[in-house]
């Protein structure tokens, strides 16, 4: 029915929407259904799949180029020249289906990454052949390779892997690059272990179930590695430098073993989410790891570390939120301290769930994950059921950074007094049990009487009641007496919002708002929470630029000949004032709230680490005044 006038665009087109090294992901896949469907007719049977060195391709043209092989069923001469030439082709597999395999993915990301081409070898039934799929300088094609300009061409059992010929049956795929002298098995500006490290992020378990996968992980520069397969083992033996063939298991393995670790108090487990089905929102599980800390424990160099998340589908992650990309998914998980040390995989299930064309979102109804309303609704349900390790490991993290001065805010809030009447003044609602005393007018409820018009209760995090005709709650007072008055409940504070002074690094391990991928990193503050709005911690960089200028021209002042004590005294002085103008700032923004031009999506970008850091630099100059001043006594 349908034709195409232009196939190369079409392969451009969805080559561009596909994401980076998307045709090792494409390879592996079709290597582990050649290996399922030779198990399934010999059962019992063990398969195996190595991205190696092309060596025999080494041997005759010295170029590093990687390669995929596997031991599977193989494909003969006509499934070779029918599979690569056609776009959307049934495979070998019969699974072709929007769930299923779509018979375009190596053919797309082959040659369109690999203009070169790719060098595809296959073994079945006695039958060698070989055919190269790319850029023939006109269109994608397949490259003759046969002395009489044969597409199709035999080869010999020695260009096989060892495993791959003891088997009679496979495939070996090879990546060509996009010039002559492409080193595909190490490309430039990569790491080491970067095929390692991007297979282990792509899978959430692998190497399992009778299927081993490896990757070859060399070690020092190109000229001191091994030139034959031969060597390469002996170098597996430990002869020589390391050039190993590294098992790949996946990051749920990965972080498995990390959270395992005897004594390193790390933890892991898996959450039910029913969903809402009444809504037409379908279940999910929430598997959940708490990494432990320490030497030795380190899962970064195999795949993603501790405060990422992930989205699975189908056994493959997608959607990956790494360091600060990930805060506002870890605070919508209520997941505000130990971020470091926490990570999550969200499972969602049911007939609804598929992923885009280039597998690089999971879709709920047709929707990205973290667009549906079902995310929030499992967000909402994992808060409410959160394991006991992950709240433990958040109490640790609050408890190692508790503030050092419980007084330092009681003075602030005294200066900041009369400016923060302006708006809003604080509240304070008349409790015979209260542990503040409060005198000064009542403020009238709306309609007849006396009633509460005060908008949080502190440490609720909910709207009060202002219901017409409210009567018989008490007086709302407006002005605190330290003898005298009513005792009273403060129901608006700035007290609300908790200064703490930490490094960059300890930043890290917070769930910051608005980061936009620097976090504190070079910013003078951030608040950490779910949103600019409500997050009720202010952090504080220690090592902020800024900062320590300040702190530099107080101690030349104050303090020229370095005494440790004066200068620990001058600190102390001027983390109280950059504290006091900091959480004015953040107060005096939120006192603008009014639910229609000032609402949470305004407050995320103006009390973001960059908007709080111009906030800093803006005033500098009356800072650097009130701590002299303060610091006289010091001198």
């Amino acid at each position: 029915m349908f034709k195409v006038a232009n196939a190369d665009f079409i392969a451009d087109k969805l080559a561009s929407e596909l994401l980076p090294n998307q045709e090792f992901r494409e390879v592996l896949k079709n290597a582990l259904e050649a290996v399922e469907r030779r198990q399934a007719s010999t059962p019992g049977r063990e398969g195996r799949i190595e991205f190696d060195v092309d060596w025999s391709l080494l041997s005759q043209t010295g170029r590093w180029y990687i390669s995929c092989a596997d031991d599977g069923d193989g494909m003969s001469r006509a499934e070779l020249d029918r599979y690569m030439t056609t776009l959307a082709v049934e495979g070998a597999g019969r699974n072709q289906s929007i769930h299923g395999n779509q018979g375009m993915g190596l053919k797309i990301s082959g040659p369109t990454r690999h203009r070169k081409g790719i060098l595809i070898r296959s073994m079945k039934a006695g039958e060698r052949t070989m055919v190269q799929v790319g850029w023939n300088g006109s269109e994608y094609d397949l490259i003759p390779l046969g002395p009489d300009g044969q597409v199709v061409s035999s080869t010999s059992a020695g260009n096989f892997p060892r495993f791959v010929s003891d088997g009679a049956s496979g495939t070996v795929v090879t990546f060509l690059g996009n010039a002559d002298d492409d080193n595909t098995f190490l490309p430039s500006d990569h790491p080491r272990s970067w095929l390692f490290k991007y297979l282990n992020m792509r899978f959430f378990r692998l190497s399992h179930d009778g299927v081993k996968v490896f990757v070859r992980v060399p070690s020092g520069d190109i000229v001191d590695w091994p030139r034959t397969a031969e060597e390469a083992s002996e170098r597996m033996r430990g002869e020589g430098r390391s050039f190993n063939l590294t098992a790949v298991k996946g990051t749920a393995t990965v972080w498995d073993d990390a959270a395992d670790r005897v004594g390193g108090g790390g933890a892991r487990g898996t959450v039910e989410l029913p969903g809402n089905r009444t809504a037409g929102l379908p279940p999910a599980r929430l598997h959940w790891w708490v990494l432990p800390t320490g030497p030795g424990v380190d899962v970064s160099s195999r795949t993603a570390s501790g405060g990422s998340s992930a989205v699975m589908f189908q056994n493959e992650l997608h959607d990956w939120r790494l360091g600060n990309q990930a805060n506002p998914y870890f605070a919508r998980l209520g997941v505000i301290f130990a971020k470091n040390r926490i990570a999550f995989v969200l499972e969602p299930l049911g007939a609804t769930i598929t992923s885009d064309f280039a597998r690089a979102h999971v879709l709920v109804g047709g929707r990205p994950v973290f667009e549906s309303e079902a995310w929030f609704v499992w967000a909402d349900q994992f808060r409410q059921a959160m394991p006991e390790q992950i709240r433990q490991a958040m109490d640790e993290e609050q408890g190692r950074l508790q503030h050092e001065d419980p007084d330092r805010l009681r003075r602030i809030r005294d200066r900041l007094r009369d400016v923060m009447h302006l708006l809003r003044p604080r509240r304070f609602r008349s409790t015979p049990n209260g542990a503040s005393r409060a005198a000064g007018p009542t403020v009238a409820g709306s309609g007849s009487g006396t009633g509460a018009v005060a908008e949080r209760v502190v440490g609720a995090g909910k709207r009060g009641s202002t219901k017409r005709g409210a009567r018989g709650i008490g007086a709302v007072l407006s002005e605190v007496a330290e003898e005298d008055g009513e005792p009273s409940t403060e129901i608006h504070s700035v007290l609300a919002l908790e200064p703490r002074w930490v490094t960059e690094a300890e930043s890290e391990g917070l769930t910051i708002v608005r980061g936009n991928g620097n976090g504190l990193h070079d910013r003078a503050a951030a608040l950490a929470g779910e949103d600019g709005r409500t997050a009720g911690i202010l952090l504080l960089n220690r090592e902020f630029r800024g900062y320590r200028a300040i702190l530099a021209a107080v101690n030349e002042w104050a303090n020229p000949e370095g005494d440790e004590d004066k200068s620990a005294k001058i600190m102390q002085l001027a983390q109280e004032w950059v504290e006091q103008k900091m959480i004015e700032a953040v107060y005096g923004l939120r006192q603008l709230e009014n639910g229609s031009t000032w609402i949470t999506q305004h407050y995320d970008e103006a009390l973001s680490p960059v908007g709080l850091t111009a906030a800093f630099m803006a005033d500098r100059y009356h800072t650097l005044i009130e701590v002299k001043r303060v610091a006289r006594s010091v001198r």
